[in-house]
């Protein structure tokens, strides 16, 4: 019995956290992953291609981990804790992707409740606890926040969605220490989000 726990504890855990070296998860027949690179200029990140549909700000002392980063996602990492010399260990991280689906922006409410389902379908069976919230970007974009409390490990997922017309942009922490620095690096960089 412990050992299907310990289990579904770790398969919950490969599922919340950010930051695995296993494949993106797979998208939504309702929602696609775009592609991007980004490039830091002056703590402002924009695209070095097209397809990234808008620009973010990096705050002060986080710094792009090269390790994890993806051609799909982009993880940032408190400067002191970069991994790049340590590959075993895993920081508290935050991740930034964009992807599409079929909600207009005047329809968030209704991608809101199409991502609380598949939240509470990926938790079911474990002991993790979903809350969400919602409110306004700094720039006017609705924001839907929804946290991941894994019960046994202490590790919270904090999923902000910046929610465009048939787009988002999300930003994933993922907090092993409990740290309060990583939500408010998140919540920097979802409030200085632009779409273009």
């Amino acid at each position: 019995m412990k050992y299907k726990i310990w289990i579904a504890t770790l398969a919950a855990t490969c599922l919340l956290s950010g930051c695995t070296e296993a494949e993106p998860p797979q998208a939504s027949p309702n929602q696609t992953t775009t592609q991007s690179t980004t490039e830091h200029t002056e703590n402002k990140e924009t695209a070095e291609n097209t397809d990234f549909p808008g620009t973010y700000t990096v705050p002060e002392g986080w710094v792009k981990s090269e390790y994890y980063s993806s051609p799909d996602k982009v993880f940032y990492v408190e400067a002191e804790n970069d991994t790049k010399d340590k590959p075993d260990t895993v920081p508290d991280n935050i991740s930034i992707n964009v992807g599409k689906n079929k909600y207009s922006q005047d329809e968030h409410e209704a991608f809101r409740e199409a991502i609380l389902k598949q939240l509470l379908m990926q938790v079911k069976g474990t002991k993790a606890q979903v809350n969400g919230a919602g409110t306004y970007t700094a720039q006017g974009y609705p924001l839907y926040i929804f946290t991941i409390t894994e019960e046994e490990s202490g590790i919270i997922t904090e999923q902000y969605y910046v929610v465009g017309d048939h787009q988002f942009c999300l930003i994933h922490t993922t907090n092993f220490t409990q740290s309060e620095t990583i939500q408010e690096a998140a919540k920097q960089m979802a409030d200085s989000f632009v779409w273009d």
